[in-house]
């Protein structure tokens, strides 16, 4: 029963430190794919690094700028990141997309990244992973009018409604569901991931982040992900590992690995 992390952060320090432990937990619980996304320009040269040296599970990568960080690049996405889009095991533009909870950047200059990330995308032929937050009707908007290119893209730790989902599914997006999905007042998070298409769905942990329930405060791993799956296939009502078959599939479409 192969899984898949669509989204993770085990370059951070508080995973890279112990790497090889988090591996082994991570193959234990049957981890065999892992996306590892970068946020910034540091950290999607360290994701493409990483995804490189690591044989235990293989590893892609996703390069771009997350919107708490767009102000730091002025609008502009430099050389330098925008050539690591044409290595072979980059699969993925971003994360990069809108954040209203927490405002790091100014909303326009959000919105101005977010736009050069979904042409920097379509360039490439590749999906877009988007992070968005308090902000999916303005996101939503933007990619309608823009257009998300053929590749689609992912809608990672979704937190919105169904209605928002299945917008995003016409589009050619898939969405991706975190550990938060077993928190225990997130029953409307739930009630999405149980009626939105199975063709549609991923799993993933934003580790270090969201832990789940039964670990909430400590630090998040790869290997959490069978949590994510265990969850929705009770909520679909399928067996374990034919809900992990059709993630898996899903993932190939996507992400091509």
């Amino acid at each position: 029963m192969p899984l898949v992390d669509t989204h993770c952060h085990v370059f951070m320090p508080e995973l890279k430190s112990r790497l090889n432990d988090v591996l082994a937990r991570a193959t234990g619980e049957g981890l065999r794919r892992m996306l590892l996304v970068g946020f910034n320009e540091v950290s999607s040269f360290e994701a493409l690094s990483l995804a490189s040296k690591i044989e235990a599970i293989k590893c892609y990568a996703a390069v771009g700028v997350h919107p708490h960080d767009a102000k730091e690049v002025k609008g502009e996405i430099s050389e330098e990141l925008l050539s690591l889009g044409e290595n072979e095991r980059v699969v993925a533009i971003g994360e990069t997309g809108l954040d209203y909870y927490r405002n790091l950047s100014p909303k326009e200059v959000q919105r101005e990244v977010f736009l050069k990330h979904i042409r920097w995308a379509k360039k490439a032929g590749k999906p877009l992973v988007c992070h968005i937050r308090d902000a999916y009707d303005d996101a939503l908007a933007i990619l309608k009018s823009e257009g998300p290119g053929k590749a689609g893209g992912i809608l990672h730790c979704f937190q919105g409604d169904e209605r928002q989902a299945r917008e995003a599914i016409e589009m050619g997006f898939y969405i991706s569901f975190a550990c938060n999905i077993t928190y225990r007042k997130n029953d409307a998070l739930r009630e999405v991931a149980a009626n939105i298409p199975l063709e549609s769905i991923l799993c993933e942990t934003d580790s270090p982040y969201l832990s789940p329930e039964h670990a909430r405060g400590k630090t998040n791993e790869p290997a959490n992900v069978i949590h994510v799956y265990e969850t929705i296939a009770s909520l679909r009502g399928m067996p374990l590992d034919e809900f992990a078959d059709a993630v898996w599939e899903n993932s190939i479409k996507l992400l091509g690995w």
